[in-house]
């Protein structure tokens, strides 16, 4: 979990003060109790493409980043806000509580259905724990403004303690209805805490949503027509004609 707020916290840090204003792509952590922000285009974001947003490798509080990134593709054909990073390693000197919200706007409308998914790997760090969080808003508001602001609904959240010297954990809503009729934002939030000389590999964290297509009336009525001559013909061979 903590790797998922540490890797954004590092550059993060760099950006404290500096409130995102009403972001579309944006991030906020708190890592051992220091607040980071950081927006898609700020100059904490390595990563110069829209709805990317990408923090270089930093050392926070002896807390090591290595590969943070944070994406929101908009549909049509569907939706995904994810936050993934390579490694997060903690030679702090003990545990460290982390706290992590990325949040975008402007989702595209109408969706059906969604599915949320999150997972990574605890290497020697029996005892961290993970917990995970994902909404959705009918409102479109923004969210990660703080490291727990998440507006809307709350659609799915999973948690995880590391047992052993290697822990692989995936949490994974399966797909379930999501109907969002106009435009709408996404938020994920991360919490948790990493032990001393513990490290959390490969975290990954989405939310996707498919964008459903409205078929014009002709289109419904030729279908119509089709299954409906598909099920004369059917009647006729059961009847024996020809």
């Amino acid at each position: 979990m903590r790797t998922i707020v540490l890797a954004a916290s590092s550059i993060l840090a760099l950006a404290i003060g500096m409130a995102p204003a009403h972001a579309v792509l944006q991030i906020s952590g708190s890592v051992g109790g220091i607040s980071v922000q950081c927006a898609d285009g700020q100059a904490c974001d390595t990563n110069p493409n829209p709805n990317q947003l990408s923090i270089g490798d930093q050392t926070l509080g002896g807390v090591q980043f290595i590969g943070s990134s944070q994406t929101a593709a908009i549909g049509p054909p569907g939706n995904k806000l994810g936050t993934s990073s390579f490694q997060i390693i903690n030679n702090s000197g003990g545990s460290v509580d982390i706290a992590l919200a990325v949040s975008s706007t402007s989702f595209t409308a109408p969706t059906s259905l969604y599915s949320a998914s999150g997972g990574g790997t605890f290497e020697t760090a029996a005892g961290s724990t993970v917990d995970l969080s994902f909404y959705a808003d009918a409102a479109n508001g923004q969210g990660a403004d703080t490291p727990t602001d998440a507006p809307g609904t709350l659609l799915f959240a999973g948690s995880h303690v590391a047992v052993g010297l290697t822990d692989t954990f995936q949490l994974n809503s399966g797909t379930l209805p999501l109907v969002e009729t106009g435009p709408f934002s996404m938020t994920l939030l991360a919490s948790g805490t990493l032990i001393d000389g513990g490290s959390l590999v490969g975290r990954t964290q989405a939310l996707v949503t498919d964008v459903v297509e409205v078929n014009e009336p002709g289109s419904l009525a030729l279908l119509g027509g089709a299954l409906l001559g598909m099920g004369l013909l059917g009647r006729r061979r059961r009847a024996g004609s020809p």
